[in-house]
């Protein structure tokens, strides 16, 4: 029986510094298969918009394995079945892939494919996709682990593999996973060569106004580098990023790789402990909020008479991305103002995002939602918001139309018009806001400040921070204040093994 390894992509896909790849085609003949999961591609956190960037990904990654000889094999279904036919034709010598820091059904997923690589006697080795680490990691050490992962050289792969015989599908319908029609006219399109292309154009010319328009929703969006949702699917690699941007040597540089070494410090947070996807990291958040449907509604369709939320919302819903400052206002809103569970609205935002990464999405809207006891609270105003970064409302009337007419003084808030004799008899198409925003911020922390004052509730606080605190220096203060607090050492362990 002919002796092969599998390389199994997953959230990698591209051929350049792709360590799983590289490792795989030393020895034997490779199989690189790509299993389309229908179970992953259903939950509720996945849409037609990230379906079609990703099968644009999966598309160039085929062509560009046709050329060094063996094409992709792209299969539908349970990856340990499909691993079974595998092995019925080939001897598997081994099975190498990156790990992955995807949702919790993943993470279950790997479980599985580790007790059958055991049962089967197949080794199945994993590298390291970003900064994040897997198995037992003080955090203390944790940002000496990442700087010492992104030193590694990039790997180029010149070998010419032999193509190998074995049954791959076709890329399913777009029918095939039942999604809504959201076709989401402004998105990027996927694929290494747009993902070159964009970070190229980013470090060319858009970098050197990164810091001045980081905040602002309508300039980020040309001085962000919007790399996001290729490196989510591994279009392009973190560490290409990082030593490409480190070249540059500049305030705005170093800012940005700042943001890099951020995106590694959540995501090491899910794969620490992958239940943060859906529960509160401290017990005592636990369904403090309410089910509100007509609230959900109002909030993702951008319809809840805030001019510059609403705009924001408009505005991700047609691009599938936003700046990082925008995603907290909406989620802070829905959280604080609307107080709507985290888990509802974080998952009409993960819908959304292009972009979409779990351990960073999941801890922002835990973030943003006040539920870890070891970040501040930021309950942001979406009137204060759109004067700081949308002062004319440029932005907002390019994405709320019903308010083009309206001038800059009463554009950020619209109802006040009738209060004002010159404005009497003008009609604005325009929904009145639909909650009090003083009085819902005045209520949300107070329940906060209340929840804090429970018995008990610093004693898990400081078991949370050892857990998953960020160890900069600019949070020594805040940790400080955790630590210093009555605690009886209580550990709150999930068992992670695989």
């Amino acid at each position: 029986m002919h002796e092969i390894n599998i390389c199994w992509f997953k959230k990698d896909l591209r051929v350049v510094d792709n360590e799983a790849l590289y490792k795989a085609s030393r020895d034997y003949d490779i199989l690189p298969i790509y299993v389309i999961e229908k179970e992953k591609w259903q939950q509720l956190s996945h849409s037609y918009r990230q379906w079609q960037f990703c099968k644009e990904c999966l598309i160039e990654l085929k062509e560009d394995l046709y050329l060094m000889g063996q094409p992709l094999i792209i299969r539908i279904g349970d990856v340990i079945d499909i691993f079974e036919e595998i092995k019925k034709t080939y001897e598997i010598k081994g099975i190498y892939s990156h790990q992955e820091t995807g949702d919790f059904l993943s993470y279950k997923r790997d479980q599985k494919v580790r007790r059958w690589s055991k049962e089967n006697n197949i080794p199945w080795k994993e590298y390291i996709q970003f900064g994040v680490f897997r198995g037992p990691l003080k955090r203390d050490k944790w940002a000496k682990t990442y700087k010492k992962h992104f030193e590694k050289e990039i790997i180029n792969i010149t070998k010419v593999f032999k193509a190998l015989p074995f049954k791959g599908e076709s890329l399913p319908s777009d029918n095939f996973f039942n999604f809504e029609n959201d076709k989401c006219h402004g998105r990027c399109i996927g694929g290494r060569k747009e993902a070159i292309k964009r970070l190229n154009i980013f470090l060319n010319n858009e970098i050197y106004s990164y810091g001045k328009n980081i905040s602002s929703p309508a300039k980020s969006y040309f001085s962000c580098s919007r790399l996001s949702p290729y490196i989510t699917m591994g279009c392009i690699s973190l560490k290409e990023v990082l030593k490409h941007t480190k070249l540059l040597k500049t305030k705005d540089s170093k800012m940005f790789t700042s943001r890099l070494f951020w995106h590694c410090h959540f995501i090491q947070k899910l794969e620490t402990q992958p239940e943060l996807e859906f529960k509160e990291y401290h017990p005592y958040f636990e369904n403090i909020r309410i089910k509100n449907d007509y609230f959900l509604e109002a909030w993702s369709e951008g319809k809840t008479g805030f001019p510059f939320l609403d705009a924001c919302m408009r505005s991700l819903n047609h691009n599938g991305w936003i700046n990082f400052r925008m995603r907290a206002m909406l989620m802070s809103f829905a959280s604080y103002n609307l107080w709507i569970p985290w888990q509802e609205s974080g998952l009409k935002l993960a819908q959304k995002f292009i972009d979409y990464e779990p351990g960073i999405h999941w801890n922002q809207c835990q973030m943003q939602s006040g539920t870890t006891s070891i970040n501040t609270n930021r309950i942001y105003n979406p009137i204060k918001q759109g004067r700081d970064h949308d002062p004319k409302g440029t932005f907002i009337k390019k994405w709320v139309p019903e308010l083009k007419d309206i001038s800059e003084d009463l554009i950020h808030e619209p109802w006040l018009i009738n209060n004002i004799d010159i404005y009497d008899s003008q009609t604005v198409n325009y929904v009145k806001p639909i909650i009090d925003l003083k009085l819902t911020s005045r209520r949300a922390r107070k329940l906060l400040f209340q929840i804090s004052l429970k018995k008990g509730y610093w004693d898990i606080s400081k078991t949370i921070y050892e857990k998953h605190g960020s160890r900069k220096p600019s949070n020594k203060r805040k940790a400080q204040k955790i630590m210093n607090k009555n605690s009886s050492n209580k550990q709150f362990e999930l068992d992670l093994k695989l």
